[in-house]
C-alpha cells in the first residue's frame, strides 16, 4: 500500500516543470511538422486520356481537330493567377523601324567594309572602288562596294606619314616620319626617292606635275615648288621663310593655281592669295574667319572652304566663292553649315556631300578634335544654288573622318574618326535614280 507520507515527501515543484517541458517540446514538433512534412493535397487530374496518334477531342465551344499556336511576332505571357492561361501581347517590332538601306532623309544602313584601320581614301579609275592605305599591314588596296579586297601591290610600306594620290590612283607619294619621300607607280611597279626637304606634295590634272613645300632647315632656303612627278624639272614659285603653315598646297582641276596663301586682316577674316605656275596676278579673295581649311570644286571655278570667327561663335562654317578668271571673289555666300571642308566631298562640279555633326560647341574651330566623338548627319547641298538636303543620319553614330563619293553618286565611302574603319552608305537604288532626300534650304 502506497505510504500517504511518502507522497508527501515527494517534490511536486521539479514533476511540474518536467511535465511542462515535455509538452512545450511537443508543441514545437507539432508546429514543426505542419511547417515541413504535412502532405500537399494534389487535386484529382482531369486530363482526359487520349488514345495515342488520336488527337484531342474539343471542349466545348472549340472546333475539334484544331490546336491554337502562337502568332510568330507574338510574345506569349503567363497569368499569374492561372498558371494554365496564356495572354497574347501584340509584337511592337515594325519594320518601319528598321534604317533605310537607300538614303532618303532618315536612318540609314551602314555596311562595314573592313574593321582595319584604313588610310588616305580615295576612288580608284573605274570611278567605283575605293583605294585605302592599311598602315598595319603597309599594304595598298581597293575595296569593292561588296567588301572584297583587291591588292594593289606586293610592296610593303609601312608607317607612311601623309600620301598624295594622283589623280587616276596610278601613283601615290608616301611620305614617312624620318623625311624620305617615295613616289610609287603602280601601273609599271617603280618607285623613286624625292629629296627630304620637300613636303604637302598635290598633284595636277594629269598625273605628271607636283607641287610642294621645300622646308630647308635653313628659312632662307624655304620655297614653294613645282617638278615633275619623279623629281625633275623643279622650280621655285614663292619664297616662304617662316611662314610655311600659311601656304596651302593645292593643285586646282583648271591647273590655272598650283597654291593659296592665306593672311591676317582683321579680327573676323583673312585675306586668300592664288599662286600660280608663271607669276600670274589673280584677284584675292575675303575669307570669314580663320582655321581656314578649302576644296575646289571638280571644274576648279569655285571654292569652297571653311573658317571661323566670333560671329560663328568659332565653330566651323561652310562658304563658296567663285575662283576662276576674272569672276574670283564673285558669289560670295555662306552655305550655312556647321562643319569643316575636309567633310565634304563633291560628287558633281555642283553637288557635294558633306558630313555634319550634330551639335558644336563654342569654339570648336579653334580646336577641332573636340568634335572627333560627335556623331554627323550626311547632307547634300547644291553649291550653284545653295540648296540643303538632309540625307541621311547613319544608323551608327559616326563621327566621319574621310569621305569619297563614286562617280555614279550611288556609294558614299567613309572612314571614322574612331575605329578608322571604312564603311558604305547607298545614296541612291541600284537603277540609279535618285530617292527623295528630307527637308532642304538654300542660301
Amino acid at each position: 500500500m502506497l505510504n500517504i507520507q511518502n507522497l508527501q515527501n515527494l517534490n511536486w515543484r521539479k514533476i511540474a516543470m518536467i511535465a511542462g517541458f515535455i509538452i512545450v517540446c511537443l508543441i514545437i514538433a507539432f508546429g514543426i511538422y505542419l511547417m515541413f512534412f504535412k502532405p500537399v493535397i494534389v487535386p484529382e487530374d482531369t486530363t482526359k486520356e487520349v488514345d495515342i496518334g488520336q488527337l484531342p477531342s474539343a471542349d466545348e465551344g472549340d472546333q475539334p481537330g484544331v490546336i491554337e499556336e502562337p502568332v510568330p511576332g507574338e510574345a506569349v505571357l503567363v497569368d499569374p493567377v492561372e498558371d494554365d492561361a496564356v495572354i497574347k501581347i501584340p509584337a511592337e517590332v515594325s519594320f518601319e523601324d528598321l534604317p533605310d538601306q537607300y538614303a532618303q532623309g532618315d536612318i540609314t544602313a551602314v555596311t562595314n567594309l573592313t574593321y582595319e584601320p584604313s588610310y588616305a581614301l580615295t576612288i580608284d579609275s573605274t570611278g567605283n572602288n575605293a583605294v585605302v592605305y592599311h598602315p598595319e599591314s603597309g599594304k595598298f588596296y581597293k575595296i569593292t562596294p561588296s567588301g572584297n579586297q583587291i591588292l594593289m601591290t606586293n610592296k610593303i610600306y609601312k608607317n607612311v606619314e601623309n600620301i598624295a594620290w594622283s589623280p587616276k590612283t596610278e601613283k601615290a607619294i608616301m611620305e614617312f616620319p624620318d623625311g624620305t619621300n617615295i613616289l610609287y607607280n603602280f601601273d609599271t611597279d617603280k618607285q623613286v626617292t624625292l629629296p627630304k626637304n620637300w613636303t604637302g606634295f598635290d598633284f595636277d590634272s594629269s598625273g605628271n606635275q607636283i607641287v610642294y613645300k621645300d622646308v630647308n632647315p635653313n628659312e632662307d632656303y624655304r620655297f614653294m615648288g613645282i617638278a615633275n612627278a619623279d623629281g625633275s624639272g623643279q622650280k621655285y614659285l614663292e619664297y616662304m621663310g617662316d611662314e610655311q603653315n600659311n601656304f596651302i598646297t593645292d593643285w586646282s582641276p583648271n591647273n590655272k593655281m598650283v597654291a593659296q596663301y592665306k593672311s591676317g586682316k582683321s579680327g573676323t577674316s583673312a585675306e586668300l592669295f592664288f599662286l600660280g605656275q608663271y607669276d600670274e596676278k589673280f584677284k584675292s579673295i575675303t575669307v570669314n574667319g580663320y582655321g581656314l581649311e578649302t576644296a575646289w570644286t571638280p571644274d576648279g571655278s569655285k571654292l569652297v572652304y571653311s573658317a571661323h570667327n566670333a560671329f560663328s561663335d568659332h565653330k566651323p562654317l561652310l562658304h563658296v566663292v567663285d575662283a576662276a578668271g576674272e569672276k574670283v571673289g564673285y558669289n560670295h555666300h555662306s552655305l550655312k553649315l556647321n562643319t569643316w571642308a575636309s567633310k565634304c566631298t563633291f560628287a558633281s562640279k555642283d553637288i557635294m556631300y558633306c558630313a555634319v555633326p550634330k551639335e558644336l560647341p563654342y569654339g570648336a574651330g579653334l580646336v577641332p578634335r573636340i568634335a572627333d566623338e560627335t556623331a554627323d548627319y550626311i547632307y547634300k547641298v547644291d553649291i550653284k544654288n545653295g540648296v540643303k538636303s538632309f540625307v541621311a543620319e547613319p544608323e551608327i553614330g559616326y563621327s566621319f573622318d574621310q569621305l569619297q563619293v563614286s562617280d555614279d553618286g550611288s556609294k558614299l565611302y567613309f572612314t571614322d574618326k574612331t575605329t578608322k574603319g571604312l564603311h558604305v552608305i547607298n545614296l541612291k537604288k541600284p537603277s540609279g535614280i535618285e530617292i527623295p532626300e528630307g527637308e532642304s534650304s538654300s542660301f
